[in-house]
C-alpha cells in the first residue's frame, strides 16, 4: 500500500562516525541550500523565486511497535506562498541533504542532512507504508550496511 504523500521514517540507531563513507557508494543525489529561519516559518530561494514554508506535522496516531524500531512520521515543510522580503529578524543556515538509494529506481530513500558537515537529522523516506515488505528490506539493508 502506498500514501499520497512521501512519509519520513525514523529509526532509533545510531550513526556510526563514517557513515558519508559508508553509504558513499549509494548517493544518489546531493543538495546545498540555504535556510532562512525566522518566527514566521522557512524561507528560500525555488528556481531563483523566494518562497515561504510552513512546518507541517501530522503523527500517525495508530503507529504499531515493530522490530526494525521504525517510527513513521509525517513532517514536511509546506510551500505556502511567493514572497518579496525576508523578515528583519532571521538566521540562515547552510543545509546539505545526501539521497542515498540502494538502486536507482527504488521507492526508499535514505537522508541525511548537515550543518557544517555534521550531521543534524537522518530518516527513511517512502511514498510506501511500513508494511511493505520492499520498504522494510530497504531499511533493514541501510541499517545492516551502518551496523
Amino acid at each position: 500500500m502506498r500514501n499520497n504523500i512521501n512519509m519520513r521514517y525514523y529509526t532509533q540507531s545510531k550513526l556510526p562516525n563514517n557513515t558519508l563513507y559508508l553509504c558513499k557508494k549509494y548517493l544518489n543525489e546531493s543538495n546545498a541550500e540555504k535556510w532562512i529561519l525566522t518566527c514566521e516559518g522557512l524561507f528560500k530561494y525555488v528556481n531563483n523565486n523566494l518562497h515561504k514554508f510552513k512546518l507541517w506535522l501530522s503523527e500517525d496516531e495508530d503507529f504499531l511497535p515493530n522490530n526494525l524500531n521504525i517510527k513513521p512520521s509525517k513532517i514536511k515543510w509546506i510551500q505556502i506562498d511567493t514572497v518579496y522580503k525576508i523578515p528583519t529578524e532571521h538566521a540562515i543556515i547552510d543545509i546539505t541533504t545526501h539521497i542515498y538509494k540502494l538502486h536507482p529506481k527504488s521507492n526508499t530513500s535514505f537522508i541525511i542532512e548537515l550543518k557544517d558537515d555534521t550531521i543534524q537529522d537522518y530518516y527513511f523516506e517512502s511514498k510506501e507504508t511500513l508494511e511493505n515488505h520492499s520498504l522494510k528490506e530497504d531499511i533493514n539493508s541501510f541499517l545492516s550496511l551502518l551496523n
